[in-house]
């Protein structure tokens, strides 16, 4: 159950198609095996207040946090932050125009059994809990 959210300054959260972005991460990273498709969740933070250094508003950051709820080594963990920065890399490049634009990635685990989830009227969703190194 992989968690993604960015905080995002407001000068450029709309200029970001999020649901695009999110939905290239959630599938390139299931592709290459760190989870199913079906559990991946992410989010965008708003910031409306914002400072960088003692800087103007044209410094800027994206800063993304991946938070995983279910087992996986610390080097998978890293690998799915080295995507995450790849794909806002990409993005980062598209919105700066001249901006300072610091992009960061912090990637942490929960425990299992410091999590608990509940589906409510949920899709067919693929069985069974995620194990570390399990693709589907």
């Amino acid at each position: 159950m992989p968690h993604i959210t960015i905080e995002s300054p407001s000068a450029l959260t709309k200029q970001i198609n999020w649901n695009k972005f999110f939905q290239k991460v959630h599938v390139r990273l299931s592709n290459e095996g760190y989870g199913r498709l079906d559990d991946f969740k992410s989010r965008v933070i708003n910031l409306e207040c914002w400072q960088v250094a003692d800087k103007n508003a044209d410094a800027l950051f994206l800063f993304a946090t991946l938070e995983t709820m279910n087992p996986r080594t610390p080097e998978m963990i890293r690998a799915m932050g080295v995507v995450i920065t790849e794909e806002l890399e990409i993005i980062a490049n598209k919105v700066a125009n001249g901006r300072w634009l610091q992009v960061c990635v912090r990637v942490r685990g929960t425990p299992i059994e410091d999590y608990f989830k509940l589906h409510i009227n949920a899709p067919n969703l693929k069985a069974g809990n995620f194990k570390v190194g399990e693709s589907l």
